[in-house]
Parts: C-alpha cells; structure tokens; sequence
C-alpha cells in the first residue's frame, strides 16, 4: 500500500515524540529548519526525495531502511512516491549583508554552496541568498558557521516563530526568530547562551517611521552544516 504524505509525517512525529526529541532537535540533527520539518510532519509537502529522507533518518537516530520503509519501501531498492533527487545548483555565500536584497556585496562572497533543485524549484534562483551565520545568538537550532539558506517571500507569507534574516539600522543582517503583532514586530534568539541573548522588539509605528530601519531579507528554509 502507498504511503501519503500525511501518513508519513504522522509516523514521523510519532517517532519523535517516543523518543523524547522536539522538533528543533531533530531538524538540527538532520540538517534542515525546524519549519520545514513541521510541514513535513503535518502532511503539508509530497513525500520527501531520498536525500531529505537520510536526513531526517540521521535526525531521529534510526536507519536509512527504516525511514525507507516508513515512506513506502516494498524493499530494499523499490520506492513508492518519492520524488527522485534532482540536480543541485551553486550560489554564493555572503560572509555579511548589510543592504540590498539579493546580491550583497563582491568583497563579501565567502564561497559557494550547492542547494537542491527542489528548492530553486520553490522559491526560485533569485529569490534564494546563502548566508555564513556568525555568533551564537541562534546555536540551539544553527550553528556558528553554518550556513543559512534563506528565500525572499513576502511579509505576509512570514508565520510567527519563522527564522528569518533581518537587517536592523543599517547593521550585517542577523538571524531570529520574528513575530509579527498588529502592532509590533518581536525578534527572538534561540541560544544556549541566554543570559546573553535577549529578545527585543519594536513598535509599528516605529518602524513604518523607520525608527529604526528594518529590512527582512528572506526566511530560513535550508541550514548546512558547512564548516
């Protein structure tokens, strides 16, 4: 019997929770945003291509044959609706951003990364910027020197808890988790370090004067572990 994608993010998150791990652990695990993770849980994407499968299998800490069988394996080589991984293209890393949407800046391209087609195919090659993470104010879900695949969508696409990049005053953009309000906008860390890192937030009103200026970039939809 085939597996749908509802079913498999049922048995997903079921093992999840027997195993005690929140959402932000597995995805850190695996290598992908935590929101991603959650539309997969819930049925809301087509079952996952191998790739994201080994993931999510590295994630929960169970084999590659079990999340094989989990998504329709009849065996140990036939799959039943997956979608076969598809090439991957090369964009820039941008050390810093600190204005403009998408190219930054020549001087601060520090290196290329390969991202999947599936997600060009999503969000589009120019509406995708890849982003080196620097400090620790998000390490409880990307590291310090990963780097962080972020898409350019409209505001009103944003869901409250999303990872997005955001430029404040003029600074190199920064990583948080943004919530938007009628009438303020609040921007999370999500650190181990959090005597260090404190949440902080500004009114509408303020920023519609831009007092101060905020420029969000895009939303996280893919981290690498590239180091």
């Amino acid at each position: 019997m085939e597996t749908n994608a509802k079913n498999f993010g049922n048995q997903i998150k079921q093992i999840r929770e027997e195993k005690g791990y929140s959402v932000r652990q597995v995805a850190l695990n695996s290598g992908m945003s935590p929101s991603y993770l959650s539309r997969i849980e819930n049925g809301y994407r087509d079952l996952p291509t191998n790739k994201t499968l080994y993931k999510i299998a590295k994630g929960l800490r169970i084999s590659n044959d079990d999340i094989l069988k989990i998504a329709g394996i009849v065996d140990g080589s036939t799959q039943l609706n997956i979608v076969p991984s598809k090439e991957s293209i090369e964009i820039p890393i941008y050390g810093r951003i600190s204005a403009g949407y998408p190219q930054g800046a020549e001087e601060d391209i520090d290196g290329h990364i390969q991202v999947d087609q599936n997600i060009i195919e999503r969000y589009g090659s120019n509406d995708l910027l890849a982003l080196r993470v620097d400090g620790e104010s998000m390490n409880k879900v990307i590291p310090n020197g990963a780097v962080a695949i972020l898409a350019k969508i409209d505001t009103a696409d944003i869901s409250n808890g999303d990872i997005c990049g955001v430029i404040i005053n003029g600074d190199s953009a920064t990583l948080k988790h943004v919530y938007m309000y009628p009438d303020r906008i609040r921007f999370e860390p999500d650190s181990w370090l959090s005597e260090q890192f404190k949440p902080f937030e500004y009114s509408k009103s303020d920023i519609d004067n831009g007092e101060p200026p905020v420029q969000i970039i895009g939303k996280l939809v893919e981290m690498k572990s590239v180091f």
